[in-house]
This record gives C-alpha cells, sequence and structure tokens, in this order.
C-alpha cells in the first residue's frame, strides 16, 4: 500500500515537470515575438525621426539663404536710399541756385521796368510841356536849357523810396487795428518837374509792383543861398490828393521828400534827364 502511494507521488511530480518545462516552452516564442514587433516598431521610428530631421535641416538650410538674400537686399536698399538722399541733395542745391537765378533775374526785369516807366513818364512830361508850349522845339528847347547853368536843380528827375512805415492818424499817433499797426509798403516814387511848374508822379509799390501816376503843379516856397524849398500836390483824377516837400540843399544837392504823417525820405536826381537833350521828338 505504501508502495504505490509513493509511486502515485513520484507520478504526479513528473508529470507536473513536464507540464511546467512544456508552458515555459511556450512562452518563450511568444516573448520573442514581442521584443522582434518593438525593435521593430523601434527601427521604424527611428527612421521616421531622421526624416524629420532631415525635413528641418532642410528648412533650416533654405531660412539661411533666406537670411542671407534679406542681407542682400537690405545692403542694396540701404545703397540704393543713400543714392536717392544724395540726389535729393543735388535737387534741392539746384533748386537752390535756381530760385537764386529767378530772384536775379526777376530784379534784373524789374530794374528795366522801373527804367523803361521812368523814360516813358519823363518823355510824356516832357511832351506835355512842348504841347503847352506850342512850339515843335520846345523839348530839345528846354532840354538844352536843363544843362545850362541858370536852370535851377530842381527841375528835372528825382527819384527815391519811401520805405516801409506805419500809417498816422491826424494827431501823428500810430493807427492800429485789431492789435496790429497798419503799414504802407514801401515805394518807390519818381518826380519829373518841368518849367511850367507842373508836376508829375510815378509810384512804384514795390511788394506787388503795382505801378500809380498821379500828376499836379509845384510852387517854389523858398529860394534862398542855402536850399530849395518846394510844394506839389498831386492826385491821380480821384478827390484825394497829396502834398509833398521837397527840400534841396544847393550846397550837397541833398534832397529830401516829406508827406505829412510819413517818415522823410531822400531823393536822388535822375542823371538821365540830364542827357534827355539828345533824345529828339518829331
Amino acid at each position: 500500500m505504501k508502495t504505490n502511494i509513493y509511486t502515485v507521488f513520484l507520478c504526479s511530480l513528473f508529470f507536473t515537470a513536464v507540464g511546467s518545462t512544456a508552458l515555459h516552452a511556450q512562452e518563450m516564442p511568444s516573448k520573442k515575438k514581442d521584443l522582434e514587433a518593438a525593435y521593430t516598431a523601434h527601427t521604424t521610428e527611428i527612421s521616421t525621426l531622421k526624416e524629420k530631421n532631415s525635413q528641418l535641416e532642410a528648412k533650416i538650410s533654405n531660412l539661411e539663404a533666406d537670411i542671407r538674400k534679406l542681407g542682400y537686399e537690405k545692403e542694396g536698399l540701404l545703397e540704393d536710399l543713400n543714392s536717392l538722399d544724395n540726389q535729393l541733395l543735388e535737387l534741392k542745391k539746384s533748386e537752390t541756385s535756381l530760385k537764386a537765378a529767378l530772384t536775379e533775374t526777376q530784379n534784373e526785369l524789374e530794374i528795366n521796368k522801373g527804367i523803361n516807366m521812368q523814360l516813358k513818364s519823363m518823355l510824356s512830361s516832357l511832351t506835355a510841356a512842348q504841347q503847352a508850349n506850342g512850339d515843335p522845339n520846345a523839348t530839345q528847347t528846354s532840354v538844352t536849357q536843363l544843362n545850362g547853368n541858370n536852370v535851377p536843380y530842381y527841375l528835372g528827375s528825382f527819384m527815391g523810396t519811401a520805405p516801409e512805415s506805419v500809417v498816422k492818424d491826424e494827431n501823428g499817433k500810430d493807427m492800429v487795428i485789431n492789435g496790429q499797426k497798419i503799414k504802407t509798403p514801401p515805394i518807390a516814387h519818381t518826380f519829373t518837374f518841368t518849367p511850367d511848374q507842373k508836376v508829375m508822379l510815378e509810384q512804384v509799390n514795390e511788394h506787388d509792383q503795382s505801378v500809380k501816376q498821379l500828376a499836379g503843379t509845384y510852387q517854389v516856397i523858398q529860394d534862398d543861398a542855402q536850399h530849395y524849398e518846394i510844394s506839389c500836390t498831386v492826385n491821380d483824377g480821384s478827390d484825394i490828393s497829396l502834398t509833398y516837400t521837397i527840400s534841396i540843399d544847393k550846397a550837397s544837392q541833398t534832397t529830401r521828400c516829406s508827406l505829412s504823417n510819413q517818415t522823410p525820405f531822400e531823393l536822388l536826381k535822375n542823371t538821365l534827364v540830364e542827357n534827355i537833350g539828345q533824345i529828339t521828338t518829331e
């Protein structure tokens, strides 16, 4: 009985060992497959990462190329900007030069215009004097007399510019409107005195170059060894008349002109009148 029990126990141990060995043999192939599958997945993942890395490197390379290209373009734009700045400076210099030339030309034109107007004014006054005398040779004769020693210095043409000044009221005070003083622009004056006590006055506004022609008569109110004093009244055909006082120092031939409530200014004898006798009229 004991023998059978022991035999059965041994048989049980044998079959248990055999079963365990068989089970272990079945588990090993399964783990190998799992490892192979994990290795394959890992290899695939590494390959994918390498491909992505290559793509990133290509993008980085492209970006670096773009950066270099932008750098070149920036340098080109800076060069273009510097070139444009230089061109702008040259244009400004040219503009300044052209403005100066234009101003000079305008000044020359204004001077020529003024001379032409003065000549016309003198010829007109001389023609008027000739017609008043009724003698066709009166112009030549009167001009010849102007060059003589016995002719008064005040006969002929005098030129001067009244400076910009503040307008005075009847009490001699500055006129003010809205807190601003009223000023007159500088006015160029050309007086022409004829032997028949007539005077012509041409005024040129130096701001807008407008011209006004006035005419009237004059009177010598003082004539002594030292000076002349002449009062002349002129108008432009309106009801308003202007009365100027001309003072001439005989020794220095200094001539000053004054108008009520305005700053006096100096006049100069127009030397063209001294040579006007060379001009003949028909």
